[in-house]
């Protein structure tokens, strides 16, 4: 998660995507450029025999990003499998490059997803520096193609928007500010602490956190910065002042760590954070009860109540019966079905100024319902509810569940 960003490679998480990396290929995937795919159709269906559509997704599935961008595969091909991998009479063909979320990569394999694969629209990349680096290649020698983002991006993100960047997640900032504003218009919270891992993203999510907090008559009364490789926290949560609640942003190899050393020390402000999903159920189980009653926000749920997220839940576990998506999952399908939305805009034009025209300021739905497109700056950004979430045990799990919605947001930066 990302929501995601500047990783550190972690040890663990080097394992996780080594693991993943071999499910893909026994899959018969490598995970990099030139491997297309098809789906398997859901149901025995005509064969497409038009133009290909033809999509690629941009992402480090070696290294610290590979549990990010396999569950992100994972959501990308629920939304082809939904659609019996066709589109208008047409198969789809869908490219993946590793880029082992390297800046120089990413352009290296996103010129190579262009000019020899021939995508129509570029997925990714999720790691903040790349998506940057590869949509201004796009803009530059790309062929202006669209760049779909599966997370939302830094406001650094801007500069090299191009006009192309279609953001649905929007600017990382307002996640940070409407968890702020619900900690203190709703729970009332007047005081709090900051720790966050040291990261663009971390900066800007805070950021956007302290903006509403202060806005809402609140103080944070300290405000620390991590190394990103951090597991051992204890020097910084013996300077935590007396507050209504800790805030904190951390992920990967640190998460669990942290809230078990946050109980260790005796601590009891309640614990809220941005990018709920970064404390995954896997981690909240090893944890126990340590867990519950955190706070978080972000984009997607599992868990939210509606008839489109159950039948993509649905349809996710048809295809990975073990697993519930998360906002990897959401985000490459979500992406998908962008993509494939502006080609019946354009009634099968898939130029990237057609596209790019139909995407502007397109509505379509999604599981947690409708998402438009406006623009922003030199980028698009969508807007679309939004959620807060709580952790609780249901039927003996540990479970991110919905407490509060905010109705169809506008994702930019809150100031």
């Amino acid at each position: 998660m990302q929501r995601k960003v500047v990783f550190a490679i972690l040890a663990l998480v080097l394992v996780l995507g080594t693991f993943g990396a071999l499910i893909l290929s026994a899959c018969g995937s490598s995970g990099d450029t030139g491997a297309q795919e098809s789906s398997a159709p859901a149901s025995p269906v005509a064969a497409a025999t038009g133009e290909p559509l033809k999509i690629g997704f941009n992402e480090g599935f070696s290294g610290f990003m590979a549990v990010d961008a396999q569950l992100t595969d994972h959501g990308i091909k629920t939304a082809l499998a939904e659609v019996n991998n066709q589109w208008m009479g047409r198969p789809i063909e869908y490219f993946k490059a590793d880029n082992n979320s390297d800046p120089v990569t990413a352009v290296d394999k996103a010129r190579q997803l262009v000019e020899s694969n021939g995508i129509q629209a570029m997925l990714g990349p999720i790691f903040s520096p790349s998506n940057a680096a590869v949509t201004d290649y796009l803009a530059k020698g790309g062929g202006g193609i669209p760049s779909i983002s599966i997370f939302g991006q830094p406001s650094d993100n801007l500069k090299t928007g191009n006009n192309l960047s279609f953001i649905p997640a929007g600017m990382f900032s307002m996640e940070g500010y409407l968890l702020g504003k619900y900690c203190v218009e709703t729970l009332g919270y007047k005081t709090a602490n900051a720790i966050s891992l040291e990261d663009t993203t971390g900066h800007e999510l805070m950021k956007g956190f302290q903006a509403a907090f202060e806005e809402g008559g609140g103080q944070i009364v300290s405000n620390q910065f991590v190394p990103i490789d951090t597991v051992d926290f204890s020097s910084y949560l013996t300077t935590l002042k007396k507050a209504d609640c800790t805030y904190n942003w951390i992920f990967g190899n640190g998460t669990g760590p942290f809230i078990k050393q946050y109980h260790d020390y005796g601590l009891t402000a309640p614990l809220v954070m941005t990018m709920a999903d970064d404390l995954q159920e896997p981690v909240m189980q090893e944890l126990g009860d340590l867990s519950l009653g955190i706070i978080g926000s972000d984009h997607y749920l599992s868990t939210i109540d509606s008839p489109a997220n159950k039948a993509f839940v649905a349809a996710y576990q048809k295809l990975y019966p073990d697993e519930l998506p998360n906002m990897d999952s959401y985000g490459g399908y979500t992406a998908v079905m962008m993509f494939l939305n502006a080609v019946k805009a354009t009634n099968g034009d898939t130029s990237p100024e057609a596209l790019k025209k139909a995407m502007s300021t397109m509505t379509w739905d999604t599981p947690i319902g409708p998402v438009t497109m406006s623009p922003y700056d030199s980028v698009f950004i969508g807007t679309a509810d939004f959620f807060i979430g709580k952790t609780e045990l249901v039927d003996g799990n540990y479970r991110w569940m919905p407490v509060h919605t905010f109705p169809q947001v506008l994702f930019k930066n809150p100031w």
